[in-house]
């Protein structure tokens, strides 16, 4: 199983909210890709972005790390908080429109039956509860 499709599965309510309610699904998209990220303090990270969460925060590897008037750094791995993202570089290949709605599309089949599975288990299970308790009475 890939990290996206795990992800859908995995996230909390808030962050699906959020998700669905934010860009942070067209960020989901560039999940492979290597692009810039922007921070608010003026630092450009350029990398391979590994994993995006449902708070935008991202995760890239292979990074170059540059601050305004100094010499950039390299590090294998970086976190980056969502709060302190100002902008992010989108590659030309990533086609935005088909990406927002594959990603929201994913996302909400998902929740639906995971949703509808929780629901139908909650009711057998009750059914059966309820089947007993007139087994008992019947006796």
């Amino acid at each position: 199983m890939t990290e996206s499709s795990e992800y859908s599965k995995t996230i909390t309510g808030h962050e699906r909210a959020s998700f669905e309610k934010t860009l942070c699904c067209m960020l989901k998209e560039l999940e492979g890709h290597s692009t810039t990220v922007e921070l608010r303090n003026e630092i450009q990270i350029t990398g391979l972005v590994n994993h995006v969460d449902g708070h935008m925060n991202i995760s890239m590897s292979n990074v170059t790390y540059k601050k305004p008037r100094q010499l950039p750094n390299t590090f294998s791995h970086i976190k980056i908080h969502g709060t302190q993202i100002r902008f992010v570089h989108i590659p030309d290949q990533i086609n935005m429109q088909k990406a927002i709605t594959k990603q929201l599309d994913e996302n909400r089949h998902d929740s639906r039956k995971y949703g509808t599975k929780r629901r139908q288990d909650y009711v057998e299970r009750k059914r059966a509860e309820r089947q007993a308790i007139m087994k008992k009475l019947n006796k």
